[in-house]
């Protein structure tokens, strides 16, 4: 009897050569390996030792692939034939245009003035990638039979683009055509990138991210090339490049947005349409930009790829945990009062960028860290309701002096953890940096302004309640 032969999915018959190439595999089953069998780093630095030791492998495996398969034609090459799919399936934009601005980019200009509430743009639905569309694509069956891919929305819309991209026949083919070859997001910083955020909780979210996309490319790479899986052909015919798939994940991050299904201030549903109305008065001339919502600028670059220093909502992320060295019954009391307000024994707070910068549940950690034995038993004959309000309190007294000394000394500590000065990072800004670069000395020079302010206001608050 002659040796049976392994089924051959009909994906591999015209898969693209570098799907099956045993070099590649066994890169990304290492790298596999390395994302999937061992636990994140905890610390910063362990972090970016990982970061180091992972890179090198993953410039080997872009060696390998060779250049990405994907074309980015110029974009300005493409607005003339994406503005007229837009007219021909029924958008309406007859305000506003598209617009190249100075050290910005691409984005959106007003050809007249708006008013606040104006209706600007009508978009119909059947124009938009959704992960509906992609269910009803060549990838269903693909994201039916993982479990990965079910609970991740944003990666089946990345695979979902990617396919659409590969297809010069796509309905999307206008759209996709003007969008950018590359991002500022951190999944496209290099190691120079990565340490203009030292010192920033930024960074060690940015290596989370970096991280996770690549343990997720690993994954879908094997499931791709698996003998018991029938992959979408695109995937296969195009070789599923690695900088293929951060494009189209940063594509995703950078574009996705939340419409809401019932009237908003700047979105509405409406006859299988998004309408888009002014959420404040616009001049004519001037860039149309979009509100990503009350999130700090951490979060915008890690997500969307810039930093806006005027972001009223922007906050710093700072971590604060109850001290392991104090006595057993002092401790256990002031855990449980945290407990009680609903506060972590351990965890993150934020530094607002306000006037007062300390919101209420940094006051209520801060009154209760900063509290000796006697006070914590005062608070703890309070119910739920008192005890909340009575933390919380927005205004200061001369018992507050030992939180407002503790706040205003950790600012002074997290500010000096900062490799360079505020003037530093000012001065790097008026010269010549790569975009990624500068977008993180951006992040670095807002959260230390912020830092700056919450200190300078404990210090203030501390005489003005000692008088």
């Amino acid at each position: 009897m002659g040796k049976k032969s392994k089924r051959q999915p009909e994906s591999q018959s015209f898969a693209h050569p570098t799907i099956y190439n045993k070099t590649i595999i066994k890169i990304v089953d290492e790298l596999w390996s390395k994302t999937h069998g061992n636990p994140p780093p905890s610390s910063v630095a362990a972090q970016l030792e990982e970061y180091e030791a992972i890179t090198e492998r993953v410039n080997v495996l872009i060696e390998k692939q060779g250049p990405p398969l994907l074309a980015h034609p110029p974009r300005q090459e493409g607005i003339a034939a994406f503005e007229r799919w837009l007219g021909e399936n029924g958008a309406e934009h007859s305000k506003v245009e598209l617009t190249q601005f100075p050290g910005i980019g691409y984005g959106l200009k007003a050809k007249v003035e708006l008013e606040e509430a104006e209706k600007v743009m009508t978009i119909p639905d059947k124009l938009m990638m959704t992960t509906e569309t992609a269910a009803q694509a060549e990838l269903r069956e693909f994201i039916l039979n993982d479990r990965v891919l079910q609970q991740l929305p944003n990666v089946v819309l990345s695979l979902h683009l990617l396919m659409e991209a590969c297809n010069q026949d796509s309905f999307w083919k206008p759209y996709i055509d003007v969008l950018p070859s590359s991002f500022t997001t951190p999944l496209y910083f290099t190691r120079d990138d990565l340490l203009q955020l030292q010192s920033s909780p930024a960074l060690a979210e940015s290596l989370a991210q970096k991280r996770n996309i690549l343990k997720l490319y690993t994954h879908l790479h094997r499931l791709i090339r698996s003998q018991d899986n029938e992959a979408p052909s695109a995937l296969c015919a195009n070789g599923f490049f690695y900088l293929d798939f951060i494009w189209a994940v940063s594509c995703v991050m950078s574009r996705q947005n939340q419409i809401p299904s019932s009237s908003g201030k700047d979105f509405d549903i409406e006859n299988h349409s998004c309408i888009c109305y002014a959420g404040r008065k616009t001049g004519g001339g001037t860039e149309f930009t979009i509100f990503y919502g009350a999130r700090p600028n951490s979060d915008l670059l890690l997500h969307q790829g810039f930093v806006y220093p005027e972001n009223s909502h922007d906050f710093l992320k700072i971590k604060l945990g109850l001290s392991s060295g104090e006595e057993p019954i002092t401790k256990t009391l002031r855990s449980q009062l945290l407990v009680k307000v609903g506060q972590p024994i351990s965890g993150q707070y934020y530094i607002l960028k306000k006037e007062n910068p300390f919101g209420p549940e940094l006051m209520m950690f801060g009154r209760l860290f900063t509290a000796d034995y006697a006070q914590l038993q005062e608070y703890a004959t309070l119910d739920d309701t008192a005890l909340r309000s009575k933390l919380s309190a927005e205004s200061l007294t001369k018992e507050d002096l030992k939180l407002l000394d503790f706040l205003g000394k950790r600012c002074q500590l997290l500010l000096h953890s900062y490799k360079t000065t505020l003037e530093d990072a000012m001065m790097l800004l008026k010269g010549e940096l790569p975009a990624c670069a500068r977008e993180a000395v951006k992040l670095r020079l807002c959260e230390k302004q912020i830092l700056q302010c919450a200190a300078q206001y404990a210090l203030t608050a501390q005489q003005l309640c000692a008088n």
